[in-house]
């Protein structure tokens, strides 16, 4: 009689659960892609949402560095100052946090977007025209590099720095002079966007920096203070 034994053979299978690394992206790739189709003529969406088509006024909020204040001409009345103008608003058509969505791709939290000597040419994303109003005199500084950062973050917010050197118009009052306290002031303002197109506001914390030493380096004059106000005015071409 023939014995028939059956072996049951038990095969194991160890699945193994593979992470893949996160691919990320480059400074290069991201640029190329958000400033595919983009047209920096156009200024963004603001952020209030009752504004239905254009989404309100762009917010830009400023914020300046004081590095020096110079040469204070009471018979031109004028002074020279130099500082550090910053701008920060938010530009969605710019905001690159959807490339992480699908949970197998990293971006950096901000890219850099180089730029030209050329101010023209280094123009490739919508910018606020801010300008001086009672400027007579401006320039940039270019050694070794443009001193210009426009930094972009994932969600779309634009940080635009500057280092401006300005000779401003200051009237004075020299009735009491040696003796007299001028104020003058560093007025800025949109050229052509009225404020249902850009609302400036001064950065809520130190929205004035200023250099350590910067009172003490007027020969002939002391800074007594640094106030911030608004100016908003009334022309023929809006407010």
């Amino acid at each position: 009689m023939w014995h028939y034994r059956l072996t049951t053979i038990l095969l194991i299978i160890s699945i193994i659960h593979s992470i893949r690394a996160k691919r990320k992206l480059k400074e290069q790739e991201i640029i190329q892609r958000i400033l595919k189709d983009y047209d920096w003529r156009v200024r963004p969406r603001g952020m209030n949402a009752t504004w239905p088509d254009t989404g309100g006024p762009v917010l830009v909020t400023v914020n300046i560095y004081l590095r020096s204040i110079s040469k204070i001409d009471d018979v031109n009345m004028e002074y020279s100052a130099q500082f550090t103008f910053r701008e920060e608003w938010t530009d969605q058509r710019l905001a690159y946090e959807r490339y992480e969505e699908s949970g197998d791709t990293e971006v950096p939290p901000f890219v850099v977007l180089a730029t030209s000597e050329n101010a023209d040419q280094s123009q490739q994303i919508w910018m606020p025209d801010t300008f001086f109003q009672n400027e007579k005199e401006a320039r940039r500084h270019l050694i070794d590099k443009p001193n210009v950062l426009i930094r972009i973050h994932k969600n779309g917010q634009i940080l635009y720095s500057v280092r401006l050197s300005l000779v401003l118009s200051c009237p004075m009052s020299l009735e009491f002079y040696p003796l007299d306290r001028q104020n003058c002031l560093i007025d800025l303002a949109s050229y052509a966007y009225t404020t249902q197109d850009i609302k400036y506001e001064w950065k809520e914390k130190k929205p004035i920096q200023q250099k350590d030493g910067l009172r003490q380096s007027l020969p002939s004059f002391e800074l007594q203070d640094v106030v911030t106000d608004y100016c908003t005015s009334l022309t023929n071409t809006g407010i």
